[in-house]
């Protein structure tokens, strides 16, 4: 091994260490699902750092502290598992009871604590490799198992749309779970053929790190939810869908729209559904506010007046108030909100 590369690894290894601890820090806003990112990306920064210490010599001089019984790989499983679930689900909550799933690593700390200072050595053991090592991995192939097959369903039934149309969110979502992957393909792989090329592991861990950097420079914010499912935990009862479908029918069917006062409280009655319920509907799926939401429907409904020849018999002001708006003002404003230009100068580019 070159010193460029027991250098590469220690410059990654202290670069994964900053990216850890920022993540970390993110349990106190309300990225609370990074806080379990920074364990998983610290672990691999304490792996690629001994790394460094084992060929360097580091590791073996006199006097340093033992930072190797931090790396514990039981924390890979929990931790990815948490920030799949924080990222993939809305509606997914954080309990106490979630805790037990860093309950092994808590136990491997403990004996490896216990063990240091009675000077026993658990390699010896091989029920603590089944424990530290193929638990774990047989761990990280459950959970990056489930995010993928959760992946491809979602996009399959759904597609996938990202909050703020984030598109190096989603790159760099897709890049840290498939260098994730890899690194659980390559552990797979080298328990049965050893572990003569474990530097690829370490390299997969050094692109990672370099692309966090990469997109964190190009994005400066955290991982942000998918919305693959509706945050709905007012409504948890509700099917979203099903009552969009309804919501869309019904004012289509009954065009109530078209009354100058048409109140929040008046569709939800249309619908049989609570008002709060279906104002999140409106907000959450289509992106406005309910007089943004009624609104573009009285546009729709003023041009397609207009496409019909109606502007020939009848003034513009005519057709806004036949289309639900209650003063020329207000259509004059909307219109040129949802449209970029004024009714006239719309019509008039319209039929030309």
């Amino acid at each position: 091994m070159t010193d460029f590369h027991q250098t590469l690894f220690l410059v990654a290894s202290f670069m994964g260490g900053l990216l850890g601890f920022a993540l970390i820090t993110r349990i106190f806003n309300k990225n609370k699902g990074d806080f379990f990112l920074g364990l998983v990306v610290l672990t691999l920064a304490i792996e690629l750092f001994f790394s460094w210490g084992s060929l360097s010599g580091f590791n073996n001089n006199p006097g340093v502290f033992p930072y190797w019984m931090f790396l514990n790989y039981l924390l890979l499983p929990p931790g990815i598992w948490l920030f799949v679930k924080y990222h993939m689900d809305d509606n997914f909550q954080f309990h106490p009871k979630h805790l037990w799933l860093f309950l092994p690593a808590v136990l491997a700390y403990i004996l490896d604590v216990w063990s240091t200072v009675n000077s026993v050595s658990l390699i010896e053991y091989t029920a603590w490799t089944w424990f530290t090592q193929y638990l774990p991995l047989l761990g990280l192939i459950y959970v990056l198992g489930y995010f993928w097959i959760k992946y491809f369903q979602l996009m399959q039934r759904h597609g996938l749309k990202f909050h703020k149309n984030s598109f190096l969110s989603q790159l760099r979502l897709l890049m840290l779970m498939a260098c994730l992957t890899i690194v659980c393909l390559l552990w797979l792989i080298f328990e049965f053929v050893g572990f003569r090329y474990y530097e690829l592991i370490e390299y997969t861990a050094i692109l990672l790190f370099m692309g966090f950097a990469f997109f964190i420079f190009l994005e400066s914010q955290t991982f942000t939810p998918l919305a693959l499912e509706a945050k709905n935990r007012e409504f948890p009862n509700y099917d979203d869908q099903q009552n969009l479908v309804l919501l869309e029918q019904t004012i289509n069917k009954n065009r109530s729209y078209l009354k100058p006062s048409f109140p929040l409280k008046e569709l939800s009655r249309e619908l049989d559904l609570p008002a709060r319920y279906v104002s999140f509907l409106i907000n959450h799926y289509h992106g406005k506010n309910y007089r943004e939401f009624i609104n573009q429907y009285r546009i729709d409904a003023f041009l397609e007046k207009a496409a019909s020849g109606e502007n020939e018999v009848k003034t513009l002001l005519g057709l806004a108030l036949e289309s639900g708006f209650n003063s020329k003002s207000t259509f004059n404003k909307v219109f040129k909100d949802h449209m970029g230009k004024s009714p006239s100068e719309y019509l008039n580019q319209y039929q030309s």
